[in-house]
């Protein structure tokens, strides 16, 4: 009888090198509860991390955004006001020897409103305003209190074909010496026969242009409270209000009276002066403006109070901290009417 000794196919610990014990090839490796917890305290501390670095660059993106809007927005504002100042005034080629200077209303749509007539001959002031105690024409719907509101007239560097001439206000000059008369201001494209130099060409015809610029409490009136700069305009024979550009809170306007005839603002006033007679009590010696803008972020800034900053707005005097979460941003600017100081000038 022989002996055969085998090694058992199934060891609890069998020795190296050979097969594994019964069912260890198939069972699965895992982790313990202290091996998890651990794992989940690394996690967060990684989520933690990312999320305090993604929320401080979100906040600092957001706070250049509205740091970037409002000096956007002021300067926009600013920009706007000068560009249609410095326009002001022009009222083509007409001759106004002799004439009688009107304030219209700046409400008014109606074509006798607006300030033109050959006799007596008057016509429209290039400019004119109200400072903040004044009170206004009913146009200026939501009028912020305490702001200006400016008013330009002029009429439209583009000219209008005659065909076209219709359904709005416009003037045409004469140059032509034997035209029946200097110039003709009309809703009737039909009136307008006057003639350029050559007294052949017919003379140019531009569209009436009167705008006025404000402050209103709102933007879309009874849905929101952003301060916004709005215009009334004269479009067509009708009065509109447009809303231009959010978050200004403020405008003052200080105005350059030329007392001796020369071209150049030697006195600056918020408004006439009231001096029957005097050459800085009447709106037609502007010959310069000077522009006030104050505006603020449109959205709160988180964590932020204006506790400390004042801003000088000239006739306005110097504002107190507003004591609120938004930044403020005040651009002032100096604007030269050219139109009616260009006149003026001694050759």
């Amino acid at each position: 009888m022989s002996s055969d000794l085998r090694v058992p196919t199934c060891l609890p610990f069998p020795p190296i090198g050979a097969s594994a014990p019964c069912g260890w090839a198939n069972r699965e490796h895992g982790m313990t509860l202290i091996e998890l917890m651990v794992a989940m305290t690394l996690g967060l501390l990684v989520l933690s991390v990312v999320t305090v670095i993604f929320s401080g660059t979100s906040g600092n993106r957001a706070r250049l955004e509205r740091g970037g809007r409002l000096a956007e927005n002021a300067a926009y504002a600013v920009e706007l006001l000068s560009d249609e100042i410095r326009m002001a005034g022009f009222f083509s080629e007409t001759n106004f020897t002799g004439v009688t200077w009107q304030v219209p209303d700046p409400c008014a749509a109606t074509l006798i409103a607006q300030g033109w007539s050959a006799v007596p001959f008057t016509a429209p002031v290039p400019i004119a305003g109200y400072q903040g105690s004044d009170a206004v024409p009913n146009c200026f719907t939501n009028r912020k209190a305490g702001t200006a509101v400016v008013v330009t007239r002029r009429v439209s560097a583009d000219t209008t074909a005659p065909a076209s001439a219709t359904g709005a206000y416009f003037l045409q000059a004469s140059k032509c010496a034997s035209d029946p008369a200097g110039w003709f201001y009309s809703g009737d494209q039909a009136i307008f026969t006057l003639h350029k130099l050559d007294c052949a060409t017919l003379a140019d015809i531009r569209e009436t242009v009167v705008r006025s610029y404000y402050v209103s409490t709102c933007n879309e009136c009874g849905t929101d409270n952003v301060p916004t700069l709005k215009r009334v305009e004269l479009v067509g024979t009708q009065m509109t209000v447009t809303p231009l550009v959010e978050g200004v809170e403020n405008l003052q306007v200080m105005y350059g009276f030329d007392t001796d005839g020369n071209g150049n603002a030697d006195i600056y006033r918020a408004a006439l002066s009231g001096v029957a007679g005097a050459p800085d009590n009447d709106w037609s010696n502007v010959v310069a403006a000077k522009l006030y803008v104050l505006a603020r972020t449109t959205d709160a800034e988180p964590g932020y109070v204006d506790s400390t900053k004042t801003f000088d707005l000239g006739p306005a005097g110097v504002t107190q901290p507003a004591g609120d979460a938004y930044k403020r941003l005040l651009l002032t600017s100096m604007v030269r009417l050219n139109n009616p100081a260009g006149v003026r000038e001694t050759p």
